[in-house]
């Protein structure tokens, strides 16, 4: 994904922040106010299921961009999903306001632009939920992020992987052997 002019303006407009592990960049059902670029560390992205339990359903993990694009910026709506910091988290961070002001500046081509990435990635991360297997996904998430992924606890990727931690754990000794093959 192509987020360069959206990361450069932040680098240079915005501010460094520090997230503790386990703060809220937004948390669903409030409107989220800021725009980050991952300096350290990560966020995971968590909309509570109906036993009131979070459910991970993505990452952002070093240098790329975190915010609720779609209805906090796109809608002026309140989060759907929670983010969180996965550990201790540094950003540089703008308004979403000063968001808005680029797309004043360099007109509507831009976000039509940015919309139509984060739409494809929409529909391939669902996509993958149905054609790759939860060991298929755990693949694709260590060749994402290879560091990042053992700092994520092991009840995180499972939830992400919509599988039991046994089931993970399977699939992480699994994925192990194949790599010392």
């Amino acid at each position: 994904m192509d987020f360069n002019p959206l990361r450069q303006y932040c680098e240079e407009h915005g501010e460094p922040y520090r997230y503790a592990k386990g703060e809220y960049m937004v948390e669903q059902g409030e409107l989220c106010r800021w725009f980050a670029v991952v300096k350290s560390g990560y966020f995971k992205f968590c909309p509570m299921a109906s036993d009131c339990s979070l459910c991970v359903t993505g990452f952002s993990f070093v240098d790329e961009v975190t915010t609720d694009y779609v209805h906090s910026f796109q809608f002026g709506k309140p989060s759907l999903t929670s983010i969180i910091a996965g550990m201790k988290t540094d950003v540089m961070r703008i308004p979403l306001s000063l968001v808005r002001e680029i797309d004043v500046n360099q007109g509507h081509d831009f976000f039509e632009y940015v919309n139509s990435i984060l739409l494809d990635e929409a529909y391939r991360r669902y996509l993958d939920h149905y054609i790759k297997t939860p060991t298929e996904r755990y693949r694709t998430l260590l060749e994402r992020c290879p560091k990042e992924v053992g700092q994520i606890p092991l009840n995180d990727l499972a939830s992400y992987l919509r599988v039991s931690r046994r089931q993970f754990l399977r699939i992480r000794e699994n994925v192990m052997k194949d790599n010392r093959m």
